[in-house]
């Protein structure tokens, strides 16, 4: 499969790292379109043999899949540089634009050509580049070989979740918002750590170290989180009091309501 990533951003250039990585592609398969020579600089810093590009339109001939990445309020703009090269009797492509719809991409792609588009909305998370993303896939109009093609190459980079378009926005919310969520944690309990009286390295090794233990506990045992807290909670004890702080503090509340903000 020969890919042609439109946008060399953030989520570009961590999809490019990542694909680049995968078994199933060759890098010199991969192609990536931006307007930016340093940040075409960049994508060839990941591996030298990706193709870059400043030509969206020269970019896209020969790509069995596009991928669109750029962001909501240049997508317009960007597709119009690139849609009447398009052949959607063979091309199939991927957006990972957020927010913008099947139907608003089939109006920006539209080429006159009067054949149905094969599209793909994806949303994946920054952790592609690691091969260790969420991947959530939807499609409109893509065939059911296209559809397991993208499936199957993103399952190198990750885990895939395969979803109808009205669950992309909890999608979001629960993965891709959810890394930065994640984070916001760790980054909080480091804090924490440095207050007990560690230094900020240690805390950070800690804190990662004892995030992978519960991963780990979770993965091994097949549990809900609830299961593995119970298990190292005694009346009166240590653990509980801490939890029963963080409700006080309207830690899950907290927790919930910036899942459903982010919507």
């Amino acid at each position: 499969m020969k890919i042609t990533i439109i946008g060399g951003g953030n989520i570009g250039g961590a999809i490019a790292g990542g694909l680049a990585a995968s078994t199933l592609m060759k890098a010199s398969d991969l192609t990536v379109a931006d307007p930016s020579a340093a940040a075409l600089e960049r994508i060839k810093g990941l591996n030298s043999a990706i193709r870059t590009s400043q030509d969206n339109a020269a970019a896209v001939e020969g790509a069995d899949l596009i991928i669109l990445a750029v962001k909501p309020w240049l997508a317009e703009e960007v597709s119009a540089t690139f849609r009447d090269k398009l052949n959607f009797d063979r091309q199939c492509l991927a957006s990972v634009v957020a927010g913008v719809s099947f139907e608003k991409l089939k109006t920006m792609l539209d080429n006159g050509k009067d054949v149905r588009p094969a599209l793909l909305r994806l949303i994946p998370n920054t952790a592609i580049s690691l091969r260790e993303s969420v991947t959530f896939i939807a499609s409109d109009g893509a065939s059911e070989s296209q559809l397991n093609a993208v499936v199957t190459l993103f399952k190198e980079l990750g885990q895939t979740v395969v979803v109808s378009e009205a669950m992309m926005a909890a999608g979001t919310s629960l993965a891709s918002c959810g890394i930065a969520f994640a984070l916001k944690y760790l980054g909080d309990s480091i804090k924490g750590g440095v207050e007990l009286g560690f230094d900020e390295t240690q805390s950070r090794e800690i804190v990662m170290q004892t995030m992978r233990g519960a991963l780990a506990l979770l993965q091994a045992n097949g549990t809900m989180p609830q299961t593995e807290i119970d298990k190292v909670t005694t009346p009166g004890g240590l653990t509980l009091k801490g939890l029963d702080a963080m409700a006080e503090g309207g830690f899950s509340e907290a927790v919930r309501a910036g899942l459903l903000k982010s919507r």
